[in-house]
């Protein structure tokens, strides 16, 4: 087993089961209460270590995991006094593991690289149950060689997928998340047409789900009435996908027309 010290950041509805598994393995990993006091009550009786705060997690620690929501959420414990990279030993390792832009890891990994540090990008696929069950995608960005050295600690949670240099796992994971965004949308306008002509909501699904209009969200993701709300997670990782097509110079229609209608959905709903 790698004998690596990992400090995990972000006991969240991912993190917990993700410590799980690390525990589960054999693995000696610390944290610190971020927000919930539970899932860290729970983690200690399989052998979590608690600390104090993030720079303290970074002290015991050889690998660290952030898992938190977003970017201020990423600065608030990775960076400053009291961040992580001020307090980690030189040759250690950070993995991003939020849902961010590929130009927040890029500058983070400059700015780490100068005390020795690595930083990768590393947002994950497969939902709350690919958390629990190990078998997330790990869309990593960073060269081979610093990939390699995390291989034994990442396999409980899933697996390693390269995308590419710094940054290039976030564009895999924006451009997977906008994919899947769009498509509920668009399946959630077409079952109100079904419904409304008086169709079957489940019979529509069950063949839709056996015909050339399916797809992994329209045969896994628990469907509602009305129009997609853009807010919360779908605001945030959409949102940033058009960031960088902007960026880049890219136009994207048929996500920016998705985002707006789900903007203006949630404006009604308050």
């Amino acid at each position: 087993m790698d004998n690596q010290r990992i400090g995990f950041i972000g006991l969240g509805a991912m993190g917990e089961p993700m410590v799980a598994n690390l525990l589960n393995a054999g693995f000696q990993v610390c944290s610190y209460v971020n927000r919930s006091r539970e899932a860290m009550d729970r983690l200690k009786q399989s052998g979590l270590e608690e600390v104090a705060n993030a720079q303290e997690v970074a002290k015991r620690s050889d690998i660290i995991m952030c898992c938190v929501f977003d970017e201020r959420q990423n600065d608030a414990v990775l960076r400053g006094n009291t961040g992580v990279i001020g307090s980690l030993a030189s040759g250690s390792t950070v993995l991003l593991m939020s849902t961010i832009s590929p130009g927040y890891c890029q500058s983070l990994a400059s700015e780490a690289a100068k005390r020795g540090i690595t930083v990768l990008d590393c947002p994950l696929s497969g939902m709350v149950q690919g958390a629990i069950d190990g078998t997330l995608s790990l869309m990593m960005g960073g060269s081979v060689k610093d990939i390699d050295r995390c291989r034994a600690t990442l396999a409980p949670l899933g697996t390693i997928m390269h995308c590419g240099d710094i940054g290039a796992g976030q564009v895999m994971k924006l451009a997977n998340n906008a994919i899947a965004i769009t498509t509920y949308s668009l399946v959630l306008e077409i079952r109100d047409l079904a419904s409304t002509y008086g169709m079957d909501i489940n019979t529509f699904m069950d063949i839709l789900n056996k015909s050339t209009g399916r797809s992994f969200v329209s045969s896994h993701f628990p469907m509602r009435k009305g129009r997609l709300r853009m807010a919360g997670m779908p605001k945030k990782d959409v949102g940033t996908c058009l960031e960088l097509a902007d960026e880049l110079g890219v136009t994207l229609p048929v996500v920016q027309q998705c985002y707006e209608a789900g903007i203006a959905e949630s404006a009604k709903k308050n």
